[in-house]
């Protein structure tokens, strides 16, 4: 199946930062060799990157190191981050994390952002639940209600299939009666 320009747009990033799989870099790879616009969107990002990366300090250079996104410690870390700020993580594994964010500015950076878009998503619950006044389960149950003069009917055919049923049961029980005396 090959690659659209299109679907090219949003796996460029991955195949920079080296986080695509063997077999879709080796896709993205043959459709960067087929097609002149995708091969140019890609140099321009690497120039870009490269100007970015020439002006950057030391310190900050290790951000965009495509090293820390590729080492199987930040692959662990990001494996497993949203279960470690769930606090779902066996103990072991937990301090494997406590560790490497203590060493990583850029995991640390992303273990605040994370615990910042959860506050922010608990906050916005918690202010919602809080403004819908009005009981919803109690407002719908109120729209469902029927009307007194509405009245249930059966199917004819389902009160002729019970009738049958039961006239099969009664005469079946009758029968058993009579062959037990």
């Amino acid at each position: 199946m090959e690659i659209t320009c299109l679907q090219m747009d949003v796996l460029i990033s991955f195949y920079i930062d080296g986080e695509l799989s063997e077999s879709l870099k080796t896709r993205v790879e043959e459709h960067l060799r087929q097609c002149p616009v995708c091969r140019a969107k890609l140099n321009i990002i690497d120039s870009l990157f490269g100007d970015v990366k020439k002006k950057l300090c030391p310190e900050e250079k290790e951000v965009f190191s495509t090293n820390t996104h590729s080492s199987k410690q930040y692959q662990f870390f990001k494996k497993n981050l949203s279960a470690y700020v769930d606090n779902e993580l066996p103990e072991e594994e937990n301090v494997k994390i406590r560790k490497y964010t203590i060493g990583n500015k850029k995991a640390r950076k992303e273990l605040e952002d994370t615990y910042k878009i959860r506050k922010i998503l608990k906050d916005s619950f918690r202010k919602t639940k809080t403004e819908s006044k009005p009981d919803f389960i109690k407002k719908v149950m109120k729209s469902t209600e029927f009307d007194d003069k509405t009245e249930f009917e059966f199917n004819p055919l389902i009160s002729v299939g019970f009738a049958f049923i039961m006239t099969v049961i009664l005469i079946s029980a009758i029968v058993i009666y009579m062959l037990s005396l």
